[in-house]
């Protein structure tokens, strides 16, 4: 029997979801692209669950996709759909109302460089590689990296990494603002999960506000105020919001219940 192409594993409010498929540096299977969205929407279903981590098993956080398997798709309508399921993975994590941190624990290659920067924060090890490797096998970037890439280091340089497929280290991910941080091998998990821990600590409702306001990238000041207005008078009658006052008052941590 075949080991499970991703894993699921819930620790406090943090969900870990790890693609599984080592031997083939964790490569975007037909398997391993259901089981991340199947993942995903646990994660978005489970009341305790307030932040997603993705991380790859083994040295590898994801190589992309998986050659042989892509290969073997005969039909133009076949390949479409692999790709367009291979994109429901980055929009699921775009709308989902929770937080998703990529932990980046190996290389992060093309699908997987576009996973990674997909989610809403990432942070790699020190000794990482971030590549744009469509070009080399003849392909262009797919897993929303049209959209990401450009977005994140601007059209220019997006242009070039997607041209030349150049390895880029994480300490210049970091300067490019693709990662967040840059961790020794051997602290990124215990850095990452710290992390979680403190987000997923604050308040369910007010984050999931946040995240949507901040995707919603391309909206102008009047729809952006037109947003805050409804969000703020939301919040504002919510559990939380009086449990965060009181807790102010009372010079003490809050205890969010996300109502």
């Amino acid at each position: 029997m075949s080991e499970e192409a991703t894993l699921y594993e819930v620790q406090g409010h943090t969900a870990l979801i790890t693609l599984n498929r080592p031997k083939s540096l964790n490569s975007m299977s037909l398997d391993l692209v259901e089981g991340v969205i199947e993942k995903l929407n646990a994660a978005e279903n489970d009341e305790n669950v307030r932040i997603v981590v993705i991380t790859g098993a083994g040295r590898a956080f994801c190589a992309g996709g998986d050659l042989g398997a892509l290969d073997g798709l005969k039909t133009t309508d076949e390949r479409r759909r692999f790709i367009v399921k291979v994109g429901t993975i980055v929009k699921r994590i775009h709308d989902l109302t929770k937080p998703v941190i990529a932990m980046v624990n190996g290389v992060a290659a093309g699908a997987g460089f576009n996973l990674a920067i997909a989610c809403d924060l990432c942070y790699a090890a020190d000794n990482v590689k971030f590549i744009q490797s469509f070009v080399n096998v003849g392909l262009s970037p797919d897993c929303g990296g049209f959209y990401f890439l450009a977005k994140t280091v601007g059209l220019a340089k997006a242009k070039e990494l997607m041209f030349t497929a150049r390895p880029v280290s994480a300490q210049e991910a970091e300067k490019l603002n693709l990662v967040n941080a840059v961790y020794a091998p051997e602290e990124l998990r215990d850095k990452v999960l710290e992390i979680a821990d403190k987000i997923g600590a604050t308040a369910p409702l007010a984050i999931s506000m946040t995240k949507k306001a901040v995707n919603d990238y391309s909206a102008s000041l009047d729809e952006t105020l037109t947003f805050e207005s409804l969000a703020s008078s939301s919040l504002l009658g919510t559990e939380d919001f009086r449990e965060g006052v009181k807790a102010f008052s009372e010079k003490r941590a809050p205890k969010f219940i996300g109502k």
